[in-house]
Protein backbone atom coordinates (compact mmCIF):
# COMPACT_ATOMS: atom_id res chain seq x y z
CA UNK A 1 0.00 0.00 0.00
CA UNK A 2 2.80 2.43 0.58
CA UNK A 3 4.08 1.67 -2.77
CA UNK A 4 0.62 2.73 -4.24
CA UNK A 5 0.55 5.81 -2.43
CA UNK A 6 3.76 6.72 -3.62
CA UNK A 7 2.90 5.81 -7.29
CA UNK A 8 0.03 7.84 -6.84
CA UNK A 9 1.68 10.68 -4.98
CA UNK A 10 4.73 10.52 -8.26
CA UNK A 11 1.51 10.37 -11.15
CA UNK A 12 -0.49 13.38 -9.00
CA UNK A 13 3.09 15.71 -9.31
CA UNK A 14 3.92 14.67 -13.12
CA UNK A 15 0.08 15.83 -13.75
CA UNK A 16 0.88 19.19 -12.02
CA UNK A 17 4.21 19.78 -13.69
CA UNK A 18 3.01 19.19 -17.17
CA UNK A 19 -0.88 19.80 -16.88
CA UNK A 20 0.20 23.63 -18.46
CA UNK A 21 2.31 22.63 -21.40
CA UNK A 22 -0.05 19.19 -22.35
CA UNK A 23 -3.07 21.99 -22.48
CA UNK A 24 -1.55 24.14 -24.71
CA UNK A 25 -0.25 21.44 -26.93
CA UNK A 26 -4.35 20.09 -26.51
CA UNK A 27 -5.46 23.79 -27.91
CA UNK A 28 -2.78 23.98 -30.70
CA UNK A 29 -3.63 20.63 -32.32
CA UNK A 30 -7.52 20.69 -31.69
CA UNK A 31 -8.12 24.94 -31.98
CA UNK A 32 -11.31 24.46 -29.93
CA UNK A 33 -11.53 24.34 -26.18
CA UNK A 34 -14.07 21.06 -25.49
CA UNK A 35 -12.09 19.30 -28.21
CA UNK A 36 -8.87 20.53 -26.76
CA UNK A 37 -10.45 19.32 -22.89
CA UNK A 38 -11.08 15.98 -24.48
CA UNK A 39 -7.84 15.30 -25.48
CA UNK A 40 -6.45 16.54 -22.80
CA UNK A 41 -8.50 14.26 -20.75
CA UNK A 42 -7.82 11.25 -23.07
CA UNK A 43 -3.89 11.92 -23.08
CA UNK A 44 -3.90 11.57 -19.30
CA UNK A 45 -5.92 8.22 -19.54
CA UNK A 46 -4.03 7.00 -22.12
CA UNK A 47 -0.69 7.92 -19.81
CA UNK A 48 -2.12 5.90 -16.86
CA UNK A 49 -2.66 2.68 -19.34
CA UNK A 50 1.15 3.36 -21.25
CA UNK A 51 3.42 4.08 -17.55
CA UNK A 52 4.27 0.64 -17.16
CA UNK A 53 6.34 1.39 -20.59
CA UNK A 54 7.72 4.49 -19.70
CA UNK A 55 11.60 4.94 -19.45
CA UNK A 56 12.67 6.68 -16.36
CA UNK A 57 15.99 7.44 -17.80
CA UNK A 58 14.31 9.84 -20.51
CA UNK A 59 12.30 13.21 -20.46
CA UNK A 60 8.91 12.80 -19.35
CA UNK A 61 7.60 15.56 -21.37
CA UNK A 62 8.58 13.79 -25.03
CA UNK A 63 7.27 11.19 -24.55
CA UNK A 64 3.68 12.90 -22.68
CA UNK A 65 3.89 14.94 -26.52
CA UNK A 66 4.00 11.42 -28.28
CA UNK A 67 1.11 9.91 -26.24
CA UNK A 68 -0.84 13.15 -27.43
CA UNK A 69 0.13 13.69 -30.47
CA UNK A 70 -0.84 9.75 -31.18
CA UNK A 71 -3.76 10.40 -29.30
CA UNK A 72 -4.80 13.24 -31.42
CA UNK A 73 -4.13 11.15 -34.85
CA UNK A 74 -6.30 8.78 -33.84
CA UNK A 75 -9.17 11.26 -33.31
CA UNK A 76 -8.46 12.61 -36.53
CA UNK A 77 -8.80 8.97 -38.42
CA UNK A 78 -11.84 8.51 -36.54
CA UNK A 79 -12.93 12.30 -37.99
CA UNK A 80 -11.87 11.59 -41.47
CA UNK A 81 -13.88 8.12 -41.63
CA UNK A 82 -17.20 9.42 -40.09
CA UNK A 83 -16.19 12.49 -42.60
CA UNK A 84 -16.24 10.30 -45.32
CA UNK A 85 -19.44 8.23 -44.16
CA UNK A 86 -21.45 11.53 -43.76
CA UNK A 87 -20.15 12.62 -47.53
CA UNK A 88 -21.20 8.86 -48.99
CA UNK A 89 -24.67 9.43 -47.50
CA UNK A 90 -24.91 12.94 -48.64
CA UNK A 91 -24.11 12.35 -51.99
CA UNK A 92 -26.69 9.17 -51.63
CA UNK A 93 -29.25 11.68 -50.71
CA UNK A 94 -28.35 14.08 -53.61
CA UNK A 95 -28.82 11.52 -55.79
CA UNK A 96 -32.01 11.23 -55.58
CA UNK A 97 -32.94 15.24 -56.70
CA UNK A 98 -32.70 16.13 -60.09
CA UNK A 99 -29.31 18.10 -59.69
CA UNK A 100 -27.09 16.33 -61.95
CA UNK A 101 -24.62 18.27 -62.68
CA UNK A 102 -24.10 19.41 -59.08
CA UNK A 103 -23.98 15.82 -58.32
CA UNK A 104 -21.52 14.88 -61.21
CA UNK A 105 -19.27 18.02 -59.72
CA UNK A 106 -19.54 17.02 -56.01
CA UNK A 107 -18.54 13.36 -56.65
CA UNK A 108 -15.07 14.78 -59.07
CA UNK A 109 -14.49 17.15 -56.09
CA UNK A 110 -14.99 14.10 -53.33
CA UNK A 111 -13.14 11.61 -55.45
CA UNK A 112 -10.20 14.33 -55.77
CA UNK A 113 -10.18 14.58 -51.74
CA UNK A 114 -10.41 11.34 -51.17
CA UNK A 115 -7.42 11.13 -53.19
CA UNK A 116 -5.47 13.21 -51.53
CA UNK A 117 -6.45 12.11 -48.09
CA UNK A 118 -4.99 8.45 -49.30
CA UNK A 119 -1.89 10.58 -50.54
CA UNK A 120 -1.58 12.17 -47.04
CA UNK A 121 -1.89 8.78 -45.41
CA UNK A 122 0.50 6.99 -47.61
CA UNK A 123 3.72 9.24 -46.60
CA UNK A 124 5.85 8.87 -43.34
CA UNK A 125 4.53 10.31 -40.49
CA UNK A 126 7.85 12.51 -40.52
CA UNK A 127 5.36 14.44 -43.15
CA UNK A 128 2.22 13.75 -43.12
CA UNK A 129 2.29 15.40 -39.43
CA UNK A 130 3.39 18.62 -40.18
CA UNK A 131 0.80 18.45 -43.23
CA UNK A 132 -1.64 18.34 -41.13
CA UNK A 133 -0.96 20.74 -38.55
CA UNK A 134 0.13 23.41 -40.61
CA UNK A 135 -2.48 23.28 -43.23
CA UNK A 136 -5.75 21.14 -41.51
CA UNK A 137 -5.17 22.79 -38.41
CA UNK A 138 -3.73 26.10 -39.47
CA UNK A 139 -0.62 26.13 -37.37
CA UNK A 140 2.00 28.67 -37.97
CA UNK A 141 5.04 26.38 -38.43
CA UNK A 142 6.49 28.10 -35.49
CA UNK A 143 3.76 26.03 -33.60
CA UNK A 144 3.96 22.91 -35.30
CA UNK A 145 7.47 22.90 -34.82
CA UNK A 146 7.15 23.34 -30.94
CA UNK A 147 4.52 20.52 -30.92
CA UNK A 148 6.26 18.29 -32.84
CA UNK A 149 9.46 19.50 -30.62
CA UNK A 150 11.78 19.92 -34.43
CA UNK A 151 13.10 23.69 -35.37
CA UNK A 152 10.58 25.35 -37.55
CA UNK A 153 13.01 25.83 -40.59
CA UNK A 154 12.55 21.89 -40.48
CA UNK A 155 8.81 21.82 -40.72
CA UNK A 156 8.74 23.97 -43.92
CA UNK A 157 11.19 21.77 -44.79
CA UNK A 158 9.59 18.42 -43.97
CA UNK A 159 6.31 20.20 -45.63
CA UNK A 160 7.71 21.40 -49.00
CA UNK A 161 9.42 17.23 -49.00
CA UNK A 162 5.39 16.20 -48.22
CA UNK A 163 4.27 18.30 -51.01
CA UNK A 164 6.25 16.92 -53.46
CA UNK A 165 6.38 13.46 -52.37
CA UNK A 166 2.38 13.76 -52.82
CA UNK A 167 2.25 15.54 -55.97
CA UNK A 168 4.18 12.79 -57.22
CA UNK A 169 2.24 9.85 -55.61
CA UNK A 170 -0.84 11.23 -56.79
CA UNK A 171 0.22 11.85 -60.07
CA UNK A 172 -2.72 13.50 -61.60
CA UNK A 173 -2.19 17.02 -63.23
CA UNK A 174 -5.82 18.21 -62.32
CA UNK A 175 -4.99 17.69 -58.17
CA UNK A 176 -1.90 19.86 -58.37
CA UNK A 177 -4.04 22.73 -57.96
CA UNK A 178 -5.40 21.79 -54.67
CA UNK A 179 -1.95 20.77 -53.53
CA UNK A 180 -0.42 23.92 -53.91
CA UNK A 181 -2.87 25.63 -52.25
Amino acid sequence: KANERGIAVEIEQMIYEHKDQLYRLCLYLEKDKERADDLFQDTWVKVLEKLHTYDASRAFYPWLTQIAVNTYRDKLRRFKLELKRRCYEESQLEQLGDKEESIENTFIHKEELEMILEGIKALPDKYKLPLLLVFNEKLSYKEAGEILGIPERLVKSRIYDGRQKLKKLLGKEELQWMINN
